[in-house]
């Protein structure tokens, strides 16, 4: 599935510092094909035992697309800043990314998906979660995770 990178000197192929840049990136891009092309959509995310977890409405296109075709890529960049120059072409952006591949499954079971709702908000509050979600309170979520096949990543540092 992967391509081989181009830039072998920004390549990253160490899968910890992959998962380093996975716990550090706020969001990303989920894209998928379905019948009417392909589709990208911004989203939050959870990484977690080398699985990547998403939640959504229960209905909607993209889970349309995720059903009709389960197979899905996932990218995320880390915003490290900008490489100034004298040189209108030496101007760039440092960053680190990393691009999953893989098939997409669902979670059904409600303990399962307070265990992972959990760990988003553990994510963006910093705070250990110390509620409990009811099976009630997880009816109205869809909970899914890309499982990785492979992946790749790439960086251009200060």
């Amino acid at each position: 599935m992967n391509h081989p990178v181009r830039r072998k000197d920004r390549e990253i192929t160490d899968p910890l510092e992959m998962d380093e840049i996975l716990g550090r990136a706020v969001f990303g891009t989920l894209a998928m094909g379905g019948e009417e092309g392909l589709y990208a959509v911004p989203m939050n995310f959870v990484h977690k035992s080398g699985k990547i977890y998403f939640h959504c409405a229960n209905e909607g296109r993209k889970l349309d697309i995720l059903q009709s075709n389960p197979r899905a890529c996932f990218s995320v960049v880390v915003d490290l800043g900008y490489a100034k120059s004298d040189r209108a072409c030496g101007w760039g952006m440092f960053y680190e990314s990393v691009t999953l591949w893989g098939p997409v499954s669902f979670v059904d079971s409600p303990e399962e998906k307070g265990e992972i709702l959990a760990g988003f908000i553990e994510k963006s509050s910093g705070e250990k979660f110390r509620g409990t979600f009811s099976p009630d309170d997880v009816k109205g979520v869809t909970v899914f995770c890309l499982d990785a096949e492979s992946r790749t990543g790439k960086a251009r540092r200060p």
